[in-house]
C-alpha cells in the first residue's frame, strides 16, 4: 500500500494526464494550490516524495523528469485499467465527492483516476488506484483510521536570515505560535522550554516525539526582511514522517500576531481539533502591533526565559522599550509585571522597589486586554507577592481557563496551592505543568517541590534525582534534594547535596544559614554560632535578609531571637513568609501563639 498526502496525488495525476508533455511549474502550482500563495519549494518537495515512492525505471533516471527552467514531464507508459479497477476507483471518486467540505480537496476536472502505470519491465502496476486507496484508506470499510492527533510540539523555527543575532526573533516566534496553539483545549501543546532542547538538533522526529509524548510536530522556518516576515510551517505525523499539511505565510511585521493566529487555526483544522466558541473568537481577533515594539517585546521574552537575575533585569529594559514604542501593547505590560514580580519572588529585589511597579503594569495589561492569559498570570504572581491569596488564585485559574496549555500558569498555581497546604491539588497542578513541559527544569523541580511540601519525601527525592539527571548543574533542585534528606534525618547526605548547591551558586559555605541551621539541629551548635557570628559581622557592611537569621536562631532553638528576626522578615516582606505554613524547619515554632499570629498576618490558613 502506498499512502501519499493529497497534494502529492494531485501533482501526480496532473503529470500523468499530460504524460510525455512538459508541464510548467507555475501551471502545476496554480492547479494544485488555487487561490493560495505558496513557495515553489512546496512543489519541489512533493515531486521528491513522488520520485521516492515511484522508484527508478529499469533503464535509470526518473519517471518524473525535471526540465530545467521550465517544469516537469512524466515519461512512463500509461495504460487504461480494467473493469475491476474502474469499479474501485468509482468508489474512491464517490468518497472524494463526499469529502468536498473538508480541507482536503481533490478536483476532478481533468483527472481520470482509472489510469494505471506500467513500465517496460512491468515494474509499475496499478499505481494510481493504490495511491487513492492509500490516501483514503482511513475512511474505507476494513481499513484502520490514522491515529488521532491529540498532542503536538512546535519545534524551534529555523532562523533563515543567516544572522545569529536574529535567533531571538525565531525563538520568539516559536514561543508565540506555541502560546496561540496552547489556547486550544482539545490539544496538548508542549511548552517552549521543552521544545527548545531540540533547537538545531538532527535527532529523528520519531525519537523527539516519543520523548515529548506527542503524535505530531510542527516544523518550519522564519525569515524577517525589513518590515516583512515570512513563516513556512509543516505539520508532520511523527511516527511515519508523513507531512500532513504545509503552508507559507507572509505579512507585515505589524500583522504578525494575526499571522500566528491563522497558523494555529489552520493546524487545528488539519488535526480536526474541536474549538470552543470562545477559542474561535480568541484565535480570530485582530491584534495589530507596532513592528519595533514587537521586536523589543521578543527580546524581552528571550531574556526572561533565561530565568536568571540578569535575564529578568535585561527583560525589564526591553519590555519598557516596547511600552515606550507602543503604549497600548498589553503583552509588553504583562511581561514587565511578570519580570518585576519574579525579581521580588526570588529575593533579588526589595519589595518596595519593584512591587508597586509590577502591580501598575499588571493592572494596565488587564485594562487593555482582559482576555490575555499572560496578563492574568502576571497578576497572579503580583497578588501572591502581595499575600493576597484569594486574588492570586482567582487570577491563576483565569489564566488557565484562557490558555489550558499555559505550563507556567499551572506551575504558578501549583506553587500557590502548596503555600496554602493544599497538597494533592498542588501535586496535580505540578503534574499537569510537567505534562505540558516535560523537559523543563522548572516543571520537573516543581513536582518534586510539591511532593516535598506534602512531606512525601521518598517521592520528592526520586523526582529531584530525575531532575538532576536532566540538569546536573542546576543548584536549586540539588539544594532541595539536600533538604529532603535532612527531613528524613539523613543529615550527612543532606549536607553533601546542599554544599554542592552552594558551590554551584558560587557562594561561601562558611556563610551559609542553611548549614548553620543543620548544625544547630544536629548538636553542632558551636559551629552554627560561628556562621551566625560571621553573618552578623557581614551585615554591618551590607544588608542581609532577616529571614536568614530567623532560620539560624530557629535551628539553635532560641525562640525569642527567632521570633524577633521573623518579625523583621515580615516587615521586609520576605519571600520566606510564603512558606511558613508548610516549611518543616519551623515545626518547632508552629504551636506558638506568636507563630500562629504571624501565619494569619501573611494570609495563610
Amino acid at each position: 500500500m502506498v499512502a501519499l498526502e493529497p497534494k502529492a496525488v494531485e501533482v501526480l495525476l496532473i503529470l500523468v494526464e499530460k504524460r510525455g508533455e512538459v508541464v510548467a511549474r507555475q501551471d502545476l502550482m496554480s492547479a494544485v494550490w488555487p487561490d493560495t500563495f505558496v513557495e515553489e519549494s512546496n512543489l519541489s518537495s512533493n515531486i521528491s516524495i513522488l520520485r521516492r515512492q515511484l522508484g527508478t525505471p529499469p533503464d535509470g533516471g526518473d519517471y518524473i523528469q525535471t526540465i530545467p527552467k521550465r517544469g516537469y514531464r512524466f515519461v512512463a507508459a500509461v495504460n487504461q485499467a480494467g473493469s475491476e479497477l474502474e469499479a474501485a476507483t468509482a468508489e474512491v471518486s464517490e468518497i472524494v465527492s463526499a469529502e468536498a467540505t473538508t480541507t482536503v480537496r481533490v478536483r476532478k476536472l481533468t483527472i481520470r483516476p482509472r489510469v494505471i502505470l506500467t513500465s517496460a519491465a512491468g515494474l509499475l502496476v496499478v499505481v494510481l488506484p493504490l495511491l487513492y486507496l492509500g490516501l483514503w484508506h482511513g475512511r474505507l470499510p476494513g481499513f484502520a483510521a490514522e491515529p488521532h492527533i491529540g498532542a503536538i510540539a512546535v519545534l524551534p523555527l529555523e532562523n533563515l536570515s543567516g544572522d545569529p543575532a536574529e535567533e531571538y526573533f525565531a525563538d520568539g516566534m516559536t514561543e508565540a505560535l506555541t502560546a496561540d496553539m496552547a489556547q486550544i483545549g482539545a490539544l496538548r501543546v508542549i511548552a517552549r522550554a521543552s521544545v527548545m532542547q531540540y533547537k538545531g538538533t538532527k535527532q529523528p522526529l520519531a525519537q523527539i516525539a516519543e520523548r515529548l509524548h506527542v503524535e505530531a510536530v510542527v516544523s518550519g522556518a522564519v525569515l524577517r526582511s525589513g518590515q516583512r516576515v515570512r513563516i513556512t510551517a509543516a505539520l508532520i505525523r511523527a511516527a511515519t514522517g508523513q507531512q500532513l499539511w504545509a503552508r507559507t505565510y507572509e505579512r507585515s511585521l505589524g500583522d504578525v500576531l494575526d499571522l500566528q493566529n491563522e497558523v494555529a487555526r489552520a493546524i487545528a483544522a488539519e488535526v480536526q481539533a474541536k474549538l470552543t466558541a470562545q477559542e474561535q473568537i480568541r484565535l480570530a481577533r485582530s491584534r495589530p502591533v507596532k513592528a519595533d515594539a514587537y521586536d523589543a517585546y521578543l527580546k524581552g521574552r528571550y531574556y526572561y526565559n533565561q530565568f536568571t537575575v540578569d535575564g529578568f533585569s535585561k527583560s525589564i529594559e526591553h519590555f519598557e522599550r516596547a511600552i515606550k514604542l507602543d503604549p497600548n501593547y498589553a503583552s509588553a505590560y504583562a511581561g514587565l509585571a511578570d519580570a518585576l514580580a519574579s525579581l521580588e519572588q526570588i529575593g533579588a529585589a526589595r519589595s518596595e522597589d519593584v512591587h508597586p511597579r509590577a502591580l501598575e503594569a499588571a493592572n494596565k495589561a488587564l485594562a487593555m486586554d482582559d482576555a490575555l492569559p499572560e496578563a492574568h498570570a502576571a497578576m497572579a504572581s503580583v497578588r501572591a507577592n502581595d499575600w493576597e491569596r484569594s486574588a492570586a488564585e482567582r487570577e491563576a485559574k483565569k489564566a488557565i481557563e484562557l490558555n489550558p496549555g499555559f505550563a507556567l500558569a499551572h506551575l504558578y498555581y501549583s506553587n500557590m496551592l502548596r503555600h496554602l497546604g493544599r497538597r494533592e491539588e498542588s501535586i496535580a497542578e505540578a503534574r499537569r505543568a510537567l505534562e505540558l513541559d516535560p523537559l523543563s527544569p522548572l516543571t520537573n523541580e516543581e513536582l518534586a517541590d510539591a511532593q516535598l511540601s506534602a512531606r512525601q519525601y521518598g517521592a520528592a527525592i526520586e523526582q529531584y534525582q530525575k531532575t538532576l539527571e536532566l540538569y546536573p548543574n542546576q543548584p536549586a533542585p540539588r539544594d532541595s534534594l539536600g533538604w529532603a534528606y535532612v527531613y528524613q534525618r539523613m543529615y550527612d547526605k543532606g549536607l553533601e547535596e546542599i554544599r554542592k548547591s552552594i558551590a554551584l551558586y558560587g557562594e561561601d559555605a562558611s556563610l551559609s544559614p542553611e548549614i548553620a541551621f543543620i548544625y544547630g539541629i544536629t548538636g553542632r551548635k558551636d559551629e552554627a554560632r560561628m556562621i551566625l557570628s560571621r553573618l552578623l559581622s557581614a551585615s554591618k557592611a551590607a544588608p542581609i535578609a532577616a529571614h536568614h537569621f530567623a532560620l539560624i536562631y530557629t535551628g539553635l532553638d532560641e525562640k525569642t531571637e527567632a521570633f524577633a528576626w521573623l518579625e523583621k522578615a515580615f516587615e521586609e516582606h520576605s519571600p520566606m513568609m510564603a512558606w511558613l505554613g508548610v516549611d518543616p524547619r519551623f515545626d518547632g515554632l508552629r504551636q506558638e501563639p506568636r507563630f500562629q499570629d504571624l501565619i494569619r498576618r501573611v494570609g495563610l490558613p
